[in-house]
């Protein structure tokens, strides 16, 4: 499989339906295991680093796509063919980002269908969905601790926990015992992501914030101690505020 090289201006390119059913059909195909996340449990765990208070490197987060083991990583054609599955993976993540920073209420979740009984009656299951977030949200679980600890939070996290946890209480799986009780769940998850992403906002903001000031604290040309004070007073830097007893 030969692919253009990624350049880093198309990370921002949302993904065709041509390019999604592309990462889907790979994800599925031979050339990955069985503990590959499907596109849907890709999704939910993309949305959970995209939505949580902390950046994590791709570096930390992708090995995880694969499965838990390096025996899990696909087996690439070519090193090209690799790069162009993880543009496909980041440019699915930044889009996810890009349609919460505009509609965090429009935002739609790649759920799958369950089909049931003789007449092959359909129904959203958000289950693979949910369990990939669930492993996103557990790849940096103590990060999320403030939203765990408030109870709105819980209840926010409610539907996506009892469709993607793996360890349920015995006393709570009657509430995921039929596929229309599983799709009234998988409905209530749109509106629970957009109350997390508005919940950890400003928080992702003020972290921002902080490391723009200490970027241009690092790259500000430092003022020499012969240097005309920046405070304007006339004088130079060391006998003005570069001096230990001024204050200004």
């Amino acid at each position: 499989m030969s692919k253009s090289k990624l350049k880093p201006a198309d990370l921002g390119t949302p993904l065709s339906e041509k390019e999604f059913d592309e990462l889907d059909e790979f994800l599925i195909s031979d050339a990955t295991s069985d503990e590959t996340l499907t596109i849907m449990g890709l999704d939910g765990y993309l949305t959970a680093l995209a939505i949580g208070p902390t950046t994590v490197s791709p570096s930390y987060w992708l090995p995880g796509v694969w499965g838990p083991s390096e025996e899990d990583t696909p087996a690439f054609e070519t090193a090209a063919q690799a790069e162009h599955i993880l543009g496909l993976i980041l440019r699915h993540m930044n889009g996810i980002i890009a349609d919460l920073e505009n509609d965090p209420d429009g935002f739609e979740p790649v759920f799958g269908i369950s089909r049931v009984g003789d007449d092959d009656c359909e129904y959203i299951d958000g289950e693979a969905w949910a369990m990939g977030f669930m492993q996103g949200l557990m790849l940096i679980e103590p990060d999320w601790q403030a939203l765990i600890d408030n109870e709105q939070g819980r209840k926010w996290l409610e539907p996506i926990r009892l469709m993607g946890a793996l360890d349920l209480p015995e006393e709570v799986l009657d509430f995921v015992d039929t596929p229309q009780e599983r799709e009234t769940l998988t409905k209530e998850i749109p509106a629970s992501v957009a109350a997390i992403y508005r919940f950890w906002l400003p928080y992702r903001q003020a972290v921002y914030e902080r490391a723009l000031a200490a970027t241009i604290q690092r790259t500000e040309p430092k003022v020499g101690r012969n240097d005309p004070c920046p405070c304007g007073s006339g004088k130079k830097f060391k006998k003005c505020c570069g001096a230990a007893d001024s204050l200004h």
